[in-house]
């Protein structure tokens, strides 16, 4: 067995997993002066674009599946799910946060700004989006352009591969974040595996885990677990056994269709759509479909008698319904879980299936050639809720051990979750910042 790597030195705060909410943690106390560790389990993904940026940046290949055998995806790189975004902004939902004390008025302006969220232009939406837009709106649905975190000026025309990773830099993700917390002073720490929380008289004082084969302590003056599913894990092994009983994951389902004279394979993916039936019905609804892999995939789960349409792959429309899904299920020890698709979610699926096929149909899709593929979990979230298991600050009972990622929401959200993550990344920051007195405001960030 080889011997523990022991650093007596002390950070202010260590921060485990580097998705979009770690990754502004790290990058807001880094700006104020303070001295930030921040761990990753997984590597740094730089060829992106394609299938194989999938299966190295998501969890088992982007294959996990839930004890019901529903596919949930999980990340597991530098950056977090951020790499395979569509780059989609929806602001936070205020009025669910305040009710639990989380004013996010201020972060989610700066996050606007800093991010420079807004529409594309019409060049980069593309034909294909304004079709389906026009069939949408004459049968009542009232779609309209989407607001976005993706700088115009890099991206360019037919291009579709936002989900497969920018190779162009157009994208903002979470890697940028990381990148000006390293420029500001923080330690990051690649291959990384943090297995426990080290706590002394009710407090955390530090993690342990696994690099390179050598086990490693590092102390903090706080911790902040930002890791997703792994953050449940750590939680119980440190005595918070309500983390991962129910949580959410925005069930989606993709649906598509042959339209002569068009298809959705190289238009930009989300750039139109729907969110006006979030609040009324749970849904949104926004075109994108999967790439020829996850197609193969999501075809194989329905039977092989399907798989002759791998053959039109290239021909399709394709078009999303997500939906706020209910908290069930458990993350249970070892890593497998449970997350049943409910009554609720069910019929919250076959509506936004069938406005869609609506859509497609005006649009001029055969009617042979519509298909819904099974449902998939895109966001794992509300693992380790606000009011539950962290409080206002996303701080647990056990002092100066922190949670803020998907994790901490209190519901579903059924929506692009980046612009509400960063916005409770910066939050924290700040507040550790006060916390921990440090020179609060010494950089921008």
């Amino acid at each position: 067995m080889k011997p523990a790597d022991r650093h007596e030195e002390e950070y202010d705060v260590i921060v485990v997993g580097s998705g979009v909410s770690g990754a502004a943690v790290a990058r807001s106390v880094a700006a104020q002066g303070g001295r930030v560790l921040l761990l990753e389990r997984g590597g740094r993904v730089n060829h992106m674009g394609s299938t194989l940026t999938v299966m190295r940046v998501l969890d088992g290949c982007g294959l996990t599946r839930s004890r019901e055998k529903h596919p949930v995806t999980f990340a597991d790189s530098l950056g977090g799910a951020s790499n395979l975004s569509a780059g989609c902004a929806m602001p936070p939902p205020l009025s669910v946060l305040s009710a639990f004390g989380i004013d996010l008025s201020v972060e989610t302006g700066e996050v606007r700004r800093e991010l420079g969220i807004a529409e594309l232009p019409d060049r980069l939406i593309g034909e294909a989006n304004f079709r389906l837009m026009d069939a949408a709106q004459s049968t009542g649905l009232p779609w309209r352009k989407m607001e976005k975190f993706i700088d115009a000026e890099k991206c360019i025309e037919g291009c579709g591969d936002c989900m497969l990773g920018c190779r162009r830099g157009a994208k903002w993700t979470a890697r940028a974040w990381v990148d000006e917390a390293v420029r500001f002073g923080a330690e990051l720490k690649l291959g990384t595996r943090v297995d426990r929380i080290l706590c002394e008289g009710g407090s955390a004082v530090g993690v342990e885990g696994k690099r390179f084969g050598r086990t490693f302590r590092y102390r903090g003056k706080a911790v902040v677990l930002s890791a997703g599913m792994s953050d449940v894990h750590l939680l119980r092994r440190a005595g918070i056994r309500e983390a991962g009983k129910g949580f959410c994951c925005d069930w989606l389902q993709f649906v598509g269709g042959v339209v002569p004279g068009m298809n959705t394979y190289n238009a930009h993916p989300m750039a139109v759509g729907t969110t006006d039936l979030y609040e009324s019905e749970g849904l949104i609804i926004l075109p994108v479909f999967p790439n020829w892999s996850q197609f193969a995939v999501l075809l194989a789960s329905k039977g092989f008698q399907h798989f002759t349409k791998l053959r039109e792959f290239r021909d399709y429309t394709g078009i999303m319904v997500k939906v706020r899904d209910e908290t069930e299920g458990e993350i249970y020890p070892g890593g497998s879980f449970s997350k049943p698709i409910t009554l609720q979610d069910r019929k919250r699926l076959d509506k936004g299936v069938e406005l869609i096929k609506r859509v497609l149909r005006k649009a001029g899709a055969r009617e042979d050639s519509i298909l819904a593929l099974n449902p998939i979990g895109a966001h794992p979230s509300a693992s380790c809720r606000v009011g539950e298991v962290m409080d206002a600050n996303l701080e647990t009972r056990i002092r100066n051990l922190y949670c803020c990622d998907a994790g901490v929401l209190p519901q579903a959200m059924g929506a692009p979750l980046i612009w509400t993550l960063a916005a409770l990344g910066k939050r924290l920051g700040n507040h550790l910042g006060r916390r921990l007195s440090l020179a609060a405001g010494s950089r921008n960030a």
